[in-house]
């Protein structure tokens, strides 16, 4: 009996210390409820743990604070409960003088804030706004996200994203934008004319030039002096190097367009050309040998007169006592790549053992009417190559050129993938 008192003595006391610990934990919850706790002690196997509540918060509020964003909580009617001073920065008024304010007052258009409220309940939240600031300029535009804080609390947070550097980039890309445009127009104007000049002024030119030598023609040389005969042989061979120059300077305008592109086999188009220039060929029986040649998405007549100017290049500046060996063929080892250059490129070699020409004169050689020998050595006027290198760039790709004296060149084409 005295046995069983004990054990209802010791339960009463062990249910008694319970209802004190739970007195004392409903206390502090009614304490953390009402805010009158900043932290507690829990003891954890005889080890004390200490929680703040009011670091937690204070590690909340100094995020916001910090946040190189505008961050403010409103009622449902706009009224603002709290900014943070980012977005008093933005607006340029202290922040102590927004709250308390109404976050219409602060938008350009204050009547868009009861549209924004109807779209957060069917969950649109992100819109762009033009905010009012105390400072220059009088607005700045943003982007704004709203969240709906219920049911935690009657409220809603909002995000504001300065929108002022990015619209500032955006005019001046499209500024420049504009710019480049009107400058492609001028381009393609000034184009247009210099074309429609060229055609004009060789009509006009070889109209007269055609009389010159059809009357040139028609006077009988036997009664002619020695000297007015080698005259109206000087007159003759002028306008036909006139002649040939006017045809010149059409065909390079020509490239300045870019013909249709279509699949061209290079093969194909080298024995045409060599077909126009058997005559040439067989004078100064030439030797070219054509090797492997892809096919290209090309201009099939711009690739004609590539080749065309390429070949008879390396037949008229063969030696004297040499025949001239040409070789036409597709690089595939491509151990270099070219500066600027896409790297994925056919290259396309032309290599002839004429007579050359000295290293200093490789730059020159694209250039419009540059000519590295007399008239009376070589014909032409200096215009072959500077449409080959026009041809190329209307192709995206490059000519390159390599050359030794009295040993041979090498044009190298590169047609990017």
């Amino acid at each position: 009996m005295i046995t069983e008192d004990k054990n209802i003595n010791s339960l009463l006391a062990e249910i008694e210390s319970l209802k004190e610990r739970l007195d004392e934990s409903n206390s502090i919850i009614e304490a953390i409820r009402e805010g009158g706790v900043d932290a507690l002690v829990v003891n954890n196997n005889g080890v004390p743990q200490l929680y703040s509540l009011e670091t937690a918060d204070y590690t909340y509020r100094l995020l916001v604070e910090k946040f190189r964003q505008g961050a403010l909580s409103i009622t449902k009617n706009g009224l603002i409960l709290y900014c943070n001073d980012y977005f008093a920065q933005l607006v340029n008024i202290p922040s102590e003088q927004i709250i308390g304010n109404y976050i219409q007052e602060y938008f350009e258009n204050s009547g868009l804030f009861a549209t924004l409220i109807e779209a957060l309940k069917y969950g649109v939240s992100t819109h762009e706004i033009l905010f009012k600031t105390n400072s220059h300029p009088a607005t700045f535009p943003s982007y704004i996200s709203m969240t709906d804080l219920e049911p935690s609390v009657e409220a809603i947070g909002i995000v504001v994203i300065d929108l002022t550097e990015k619209k500032n980039h955006e005019e001046t890309l499209i500024k420049n934008q504009e710019t480049l445009e009107g400058k492609i127009k001028e381009l393609n104007r000034i184009n247009s004319n210099l074309e429609e000049f060229i055609h004009v002024i060789s009509h006009d030119l070889k109209e007269p030039l055609r009389k010159i030598l059809m009357h040139n023609s028609k006077i009988d040389g036997s009664y002619l002096t020695e000297i007015d005969a080698k005259s109206m042989d000087v007159i003759k061979l002028s306008v036909l190097r006139l002649n040939s120059l006017v045809d010149d300077l059409v065909k390079y305008s020509s490239h300045t367009k870019h013909e249709e592109h279509t699949e061209v086999d290079l093969k194909t188009i080298i024995s045409e050309v060599l077909e126009d220039l058997e005559v040439s060929i067989t004078d100064k029986n030439a030797h070219i040998e054509i090797g492997k040649l892809p096919v290209l998405k090309v201009s099939a007549v711009q690739m004609r007169q590539l080749f065309a100017n390429l070949i008879s290049n390396a037949i008229k500046y063969s030696k004297a006592t040499i025949p001239p060996e040409i070789q036409i063929y597709q690089v595939d080892d491509l151990d270099e790549e070219i500066p600027n250059q896409n790297p994925k490129f056919v290259r396309i070699q032309i290599k002839d053992n004429g007579i050359g020409m000295d290293s200093g004169h490789l730059l020159k050689i694209f250039t419009i009417f540059q000519r590295l020998h007399a008239r009376n050595e070589y014909s032409g006027n200096g215009i072959g190559l500077a449409i080959c290198k026009k041809i190329m760039e209307n192709h995206s790709g490059t000519i390159t050129v390599e050359s030794k004296l009295n040993e041979g060149t090498t044009f190298t084409i590169y047609f990017p993938i």
